[in-house]
């Protein structure tokens, strides 16, 4: 038994009867019964709203309409640029501890690494705190000359024990399922990619857990990290000794959780770790608020930390004495910053964003793709991901970078062993009773493949996100190697097939086929809780088609979708308490092994919340770790598509959509670029904008 529901329909139309007209008869208007859903504002929430309605067609052409009443916004503020985003705050401003995309994004411009992208690209770069560097013929071991004459913000000289200092923090501090996998993986080799400063301890002296090592040991793991970055203040060099040649280690210096260089002795009179061997476990794995720069920073950057008021705003100020005097690249910009103040609000609501553009009172507004329509017919300025404009409604006022092939995956997760210690209200009773799900609900392989035949692509991409997404084939996007090209993905909207899986399963594993079972839940239903960050509208209503699509199949399948702040999501998945949730991966450095290390390896960032069988797992660590110890495209590619492939077969998640995205701007906003690798490009690297009056 099932449903049929083409959620297809979602903002179309669709033509269920009609009229037939006599061939000999003028032509008449025609009646025609169809169903229109819709988005819809109603008491400050967006709904999907669905009516059956008759209408009349005619069969003469309607008249074209004129390009909307033009929009002025007021330019206000010339001096600072007002972002508003929409799906929540940063969870701290320690660039060691931060590994989400709005932190990320406004520490890149406090904080600065030894090198930089070189504008839109991701493969090339340029000096930053470094003014050069040299690598060693096997790729080991790379020097850096640390520039002269840096000042941080609050007013220390940089040197080059402040640059090896920022890494032993970095990654001796290592919090769970931080960004620090990435590091000890350089230094150390793939073995000790682990998910917590404590796991890589005890995998350094060779002890099952961190809480068997000895002071002694605890000291030698840090006289480890140490000997791996090498500060020389005297010849003005820091040496990184790598175990394995990195070709990303580049990307990863310029990023803030690597490169955000801090001022040790700054650090140290604020009660921060002192490089000390003895003592350094006494700041190991902290909570985000237990890092003394939470709420504040003294880096090197264009600009500096005003102030940072929770659930209001995030306002930085520009450097007046900003090191650069030279371009960074031909035509680039130099010298103190040219916007002066830097004000990020972050406002959920939609229609208050976009009041805040017509009033001229946001420069930039977060727009999702359900509301692309909205905006389309304001467009001025129509630029493309490569830099090339165009005009388009010479009334309009927004100028628009477009169709920006953003490297960021969107899955719905699921939780394999969802903890449910302590009561869990995500998982109902957590039994099968129909009130709830176990704890291993999507250990049945017949639940997840349920899962991904009952969701609807076509609607969310096709008709949500305005055709602005395309349907991944796993966690390697297109274009990357061990994408599978010319391979359609595996799963499709087919809710008969959805039905036959969800009979296949056996949740309560008494050996007897759910569609067999009257103690299974195909007979007894169940209930459970998806997450999503509050303000994503794209991430709620692929939520919403989830729902509609297990409910269509069974009227006992109960599924609730919840919206949550974003440090609340983020911390509720780091518990492992989300039986499933819609969320994302941005890439770090542009190479396959940073998507399935993350999505699918067992110590991976998102790879240790799904919690895989042990079999699996183990399958996809070796796979993972092979592919990352060779060198060659010819022999990484056919281990990368059998991981792609593998990933697809074991329905690991919903692989839901990768974004072709789109940034709205004020016309008055000068000198924005796309590049792919930067967390958010509107606010990433503010120092390349200017603001000028119209």
């Amino acid at each position: 038994m099932f449903t049929k529901k083409r959620l297809s329909a979602i903002f179309g139309i669709l033509v269920i009867a009609s009229m037939v007209l006599s061939a000999c008869a003028p032509a008449q208007p025609a009646i025609q019964t169809v169903v229109v859903t819709q988005v819809v504002e109603r008491e400050g929430e967006t709904v999907i709203e669905t009516q059956i309605v008759e209408v009349t067609s005619t069969p003469e052409a309607e008249e074209t309409e004129p390009p909307p009443a033009a929009i002025s916004p007021e330019f206000k503020n010339p001096d600072t640029y007002t972002v508003v985003t929409g799906a929540g705050e940063q969870e701290t401003l320690d660039p060691a501890w931060t590994y989400e995309t709005r932190g990320s994004a406004v520490e890149s411009n406090i904080y600065e690494g030894l090198v930089w992208y070189e504008r839109e690209r991701t493969d090339s770069f340029v000096p930053a705190l470094a003014t050069e560097w040299e690598t060693s013929e096997d790729g080991l071991t790379w020097t850096f000359n640390i520039r002269e004459g840096v000042t941080f913000h609050e007013g220390g000289t940089l040197e080059p024990h402040d640059v090896a200092y920022t890494t032993h923090r970095a990654l001796l501090q290592g919090r769970i399922d931080g960004p620090h996998w990435m590091t000890y993986e350089a230094f150390f080799g793939p073995d000790y990619a682990l998910a917590s400063v404590k796991d890589f301890a005890a995998a350094v002296v060779g002890k099952e857990t961190y809480e068997d090592l000895s002071s002694a040991e605890l000291v030698q793991v840090c006289e480890a990290v140490q000997e791996k970055i090498v500060a020389d203040d005297e010849a003005g060099t820091v040496t990184y000794n790598l175990a394995n040649p990195t070709p990303w280690f580049l990307a990863l210096l310029a990023q803030s959780f690597l490169g955000g260089v801090t001022d040790q002795e700054w650090m140290v009179e604020n009660g921060a770790w002192d490089n000390d061997c003895a003592t350094w476990q006494n700041w190991a794995d902290p909570a985000a608020e237990d890092s003394i720069l939470f709420n504040q920073a003294n880096g090197t950057g264009p600009y500096m930390l005003d102030h940072w008021t929770p659930g209001e705003e995030t306002v930085l100020v520009a450097f007046e004495d900003y090191w650069r005097t030279e371009p960074m690249w031909e035509g680039g910009p130099s010298g103190p910053a040219s916007i002066k103040r830097v004000v990020l609000k972050d406002i959920t609501e939609w229609g208050t964003r976009l009041s805040m553009l017509e009033a001229g009172d946001a420069d930039y507004i977060y727009t999702p793709p359900p509301f692309f329509s909205q905006v389309e017919p304001y467009y001025k300025t129509v630029c493309q991901a490569d830099g090339t404009c165009e005009e388009g409604n010479p009334s309009g006022y927004i100028q628009v970078s477009t169709e920006s092939p953003t490297p960021a995956i969107t899955p719905a997760q699921f939780n394999w062993s969802i903890n449910v210690e302590g009561g869990n209200p995500f998982v109902g009773s957590g039994a099968v009773d129909g009130n709830g799900v176990p704890a291993d609900f999507f250990s049945d392989i017949h639940i997840r493949k349920a899962f991904n035949y009952c969701f609807d692509f076509d609607a969310l991409i096709t008709d949500a996100l305005n055709g602005s997404a395309m349907q991944p084939q796993g966690p390697i996007p297109q274009g990357m190697m061990g994408y599978r090209e010319g391979e359609e993905p595996l799963y499709s909207f087919d809710p008969a097939l959805c039905e036959e899986e969800f009979m296949q399963a056996d949740v309560d594993k008494d050996g007897v086929p759910a569609g067999e079972d009257d103690n299974d839940i195909w007979s007894l239903g169940f209930y459970m809780q998806i997450g999503y960050n509050t303000g994503n509208e794209s991430r709620r209503i692929a939520a919403e088609i989830i729902k509609a699509g297990v409910e269509g199949v069974n009227p006992l399948f109960n599924i609730a979708v919840v919206g949550m702040p974003w440090p609340v999501l983020l911390n509720s998945r780091r518990e492992g308490k989300l039986p499933i949730y819609v969320g994302g991966w941005l890439e770090d450095y542009h190479d396959p092994h940073n998507w399935v290390h993350a999505f699918l390896h067992s110590n991976g960032a998102y790879g240790r919340i799904t919690n895989m069988s042990p079999e699996i797992a183990a399958e996809f660590d070796a796979l993972i770790e092979e592919g990352a110890a060779l060198a060659t495209v010819e022999e990484r590619q056919p281990i990368y598509e059998e991981i792609q492939l593998m990933a697809q077969e074991q329905a690991i998640n919903i692989w839901i959509y990768q974004l072709l995205d789109r940034y709205h701007f004020q016309e008055w906003i000068d000198g924005f670029y796309f590049n792919p690798a930067y967390s958010d490009p509107s606010y990433s690297w503010i120092y390349a904008l200017t603001k000028t009056a119209p």
